[in-house]
């Protein structure tokens, strides 16, 4: 089997990728990201990018994971574990983002679901979400 290639979205932190929705699908296309905060997890999903252009969705995002000052809830952090009214809050934030569904026929405006079902995967900067197209991750520019 071939390498599958190998994309790490702004690999040094200068360029400020802003927000993208990676599609979770065998692409053979690899997106890596620096996630967490100030943990420095790096993350990775096969599929095909979507560039979110609305600096509003980033800023929102941004305002939302800034309350944990670079650590978001995780075991043996000051903030252990997701409180409800801040999935609330964030379902909210992403439910608002759109993300339009295009075929070669006609084009359908739709959203972004965060899913609730793989809260396990979430941490700043790394987003479960469902998409028009299938499930997927929407990532954004890590605090640090």
């Amino acid at each position: 089997m071939a390498e599958r290639a190998y994309v790490f979205l702004d690999p040094d932190g200068s360029q400020g990728a802003g927000a993208v929705v990676v599609v979770q699908a065998p692409t053979g296309v690899v997106y890596a990201s620096q996630v967490g905060g100030y943990a420095n997890d790096e993350r990775s999903v096969e599929g095909f990018a979507i560039p979110l252009f609305h600096p509003q969705h980033l800023h929102a995002l941004e305002m939302f994971f800034g309350r944990y000052g670079g650590n978001p809830p995780y075991p043996g952090t000051p903030y252990e574990w997701w409180q409800e009214k801040d999935l609330q809050v964030l379902t909210e934030i992403v439910r608002g983002i759109p993300l339009w569904h295009t075929t070669r026929e006609k084009d359908e405006p739709a959203s972004l679901e965060f899913d609730r079902a793989r809260l396990d995967e979430l941490t700043e900067g790394w987003i479960p979400v469902l998409t028009s197209y299938g499930p997927g991750i929407l990532t954004h520019q890590n605090c640090d």
